[in-house]
């Protein structure tokens, strides 16, 4: 019982130490900045943004910012991730197994041409996640809309999680993402959409290199293959300066956890400086990837390096102060063993090392270290990163080159390397809705140009989902980036009092002016006066009797009822009386008589 329990405890102890070292690996994946248009900046964790250069090395904790009117792309193989202008990308995460991008506003565009690239991809915004279900290109804008992200799929297919719901988006749609709501609509192509693919359908080069190594498609447009018995497949540059040898023209510069990393200034040295090795055949330099296709780890530089700070080659003085120690470095041959200078696991240097492995050494091999380049040590003390002019190389004889003390990569100064974990900036934790059943959209539309979104162009008509209850999040504030340190304050101007405010004034009624329209008051005044003495004189016309001829008194009549007149209104005008007429039997000289006179002849 007892040797079974040794035996399990030391499998444990030994799993976890074989954990622990795995864990000390780092990533065998490290992106490229490939373009650079404008003003683009490059920070690193919380350093100090600085200008980004073509070649630049993109790893975890990256941030990319591009100013109004530029534009950036940075590759990973065979994924191209492009930055239109005035964004902000964060790399959250990059290694062998995940590539997470968050992008905090502005437009980013991802096109992935290999199946194996899909594994560990994500990108968030504040109201999405976004991943693909297949080889694609997808297009994410961010904040363009305040509080809304749209998602247009261009080729292929992509999830998209939201708050609300799950949707499933294939070529020729496009969502829109809120914190209340998901929309679908057709894709509308911005000119964005329009940046040239640099890579082509048939590449020459993946014939001999896998689409993991970084910087694939630049070799077939600056160089040429060739086979050799000894080395195998091998890439000549076709321009290259005289007297030019790999890592003299460039920049090192310090990337945690490596260490000195070097940036080429060629535009396709980005490959050859990380993957393989470098060979002279005859007097010319040859990339030399290996005769294996498989995934090889990213090196910072693949050199050797020798002397120290206390160490000058005799009758040469590098650039410095006199009598100041020198530090070179040279390219590494097929044959050579790289040894890295951060930690590492022995299966990690051997899958680094797999091309020199089951190789016979050349004669004409035996200690060269051609391609020997020399910088005094001070300069990498007191820089972060050390620029590497062309006249950095240095000559000299067989003998003293075998005789150059080997050392390893200087230490960089006090406080530059920042430890492997570091606290990233951190980013609102949402729960993404991950239901089973997915809304997928219908079949693809034809897109239809229109204008850019800096251009505020119409957002697309789309079908509203259900909503839900808001959720409450903090307003978006864009982060400044600080490239210089901040103007001193200015003293707070003095507070001002504030103004008396003086008293309401009381309104008044309108005041009738008669004067202002003279002809319209008198009209008004005899319209009243008529209607005030209507009734009057209505009622004297009909109490008025008709007086005798005769002096004679005569009897009085009865009184006769008279029928009451209907009261009439006060502005209503008088009907005109009727005379009763009486008409007598036709005959001739006939008359029409009164009543007042036929009643007075009876008399």
């Amino acid at each position: 019982m007892r040797p079974f329990l040794l035996k399990t405890l030391c499998a444990l102890s030994l799993s976890s130490v074989m954990s622990l070292a795995l864990a000390d690996d780092p990533p065998a994946r490290v992106g490229r900045i490939s373009t650079v248009e404008g003003q683009v900046l490059v920070r690193s964790g919380d350093g100090e943004a600085q200008d980004a250069l073509l070649n630049w090395p993109v790893t975890t904790d990256n941030h990319l910012s591009t100013m109004r009117g530029a534009q950036a792309e940075f590759r990973l193989g065979a994924v191209a991730v492009r930055l239109d202008g005035d964004s902000e990308l964060e790399v959250n995460q990059l290694d062998d197994d995940n590539f997470k991008l968050h992008l905090s506003y502005g437009s980013v565009s991802v096109r992935v041409r290999n199946p194996d690239a899909l594994r560990g991809f994500e990108l968030t915004t504040r109201q999405a996640r976004i991943t693909l279900a297949q080889p694609g290109w997808v297009r994410i804008d961010a904040e363009r809309q305040p509080g809304a992200s749209v998602v247009s799929v261009l080729e292929g297919v992509a999830d998209v999680d939201g708050g609300t719901a799950s949707i499933t988006l294939l070529a020729g749609k496009s969502a829109e993402l809120t914190d209340d709501e998901v929309r679908t609509g057709p894709l509308q192509r911005v000119a964005f959409d329009n940046w040239p693919e640099a890579v082509p359908v048939a590449t020459p080069a993946l014939r001999y290199v896998t689409e993991d190594v970084t910087g694939y498609e630049e070799l077939d447009r600056y160089g040429s293959w060739q086979d050799d018995a000894d080395y195998g497949p091998l890439w000549l540059p076709r321009t290259v300066p005289v007297g030019w040898a790999p890592y003299s023209d460039g920049r090192w510069t310090w990337v945690a956890p490596w260490g000195w990393t070097w940036v080429d200034n060629a535009p396709w040295g980005y490959a050859p400086s990380h993957y393989g090795r470098w060979v002279l055949v005859g007097s010319r330099w040859c990339w030399a990837p290996g005769r294996e296709r498989g995934r090889i780890p990213w090196a910072p530089a693949l050199v050797g390096w020798v002397g120290g700070n206390h160490w000058q080659p005799h009758g040469q003085r590098p650039e410095g102060r006199p009598g100041q120690g020198g530090i070179g470095w040279y390219p590494l041959s097929p044959r050579e063993r790289y040894v890295p200078g951060y930690r590492v696991t022995p299966e990690y240097e051997r899958r680094i090392n797999r091309i020199a492995d089951g190789r016979r050494p050349l004669p004409y091999e035996r200690e060269r270290r051609d391609g020997l380049s020399m910088l005094p040590g001070d300069r990498f003390g007191s820089h972060r990163t050390v620029d590497v002019p062309r006249g950095s190389r240095v000559t000299l004889p067989a003998p003293q080159l075998q005789n150059m003390p080997l050392t390893t990569a200087p230490p960089p100064a006090a406080g530059w390397q920042r430890p492997q974990v570091t606290p990233r900036r951190e980013i609102e934790t949402r729960v993404w809705n991950r239901r089973p059943a997915r809304l997928h959209t219908e079949a693809p539309e034809v897109a239809q140009p229109q204008p850019d979104w800096h251009a505020n162009a119409p957002a697309p008509v789309m079908n509203p989902a259900a909503p839900r209850p808001p959720v409450a999040r903090p307003p978006f504030v864009r982060p400044p980036i600080v490239t210089a340190p901040p103007a001193p304050a200015m003293p707070a101007a003095p507070p001002v009092p504030p103004t008396p405010q003086m008293p309401a004034v009381p309104a008044l009624p309108p005041v009738h002016n008669p004067m202002a329209y003279p002809r319209r008051e008198r009209e008004r005044e005899l319209r009243d006066e008529r209607a005030q003495e209507a009734p009057q004189r209505w009622e004297r016309e009909r109490r008025r009797e008709p007086q005798a001829p005769s002096s004679s008194p005569a009897p009085a009549a009865p009184p006769q009822p008279q029928p009451q007149a209907a009261p009439r209104a006060i502005m209503q005008a008088p009907a005109v009386r009727q005379e009763q007429r009486i008409e007598r039997e036709p005959r001739e000289g006939r008359e029409l008589r009164r009543p007042q006179d036929m009643r007075q002849q009876q008399q």
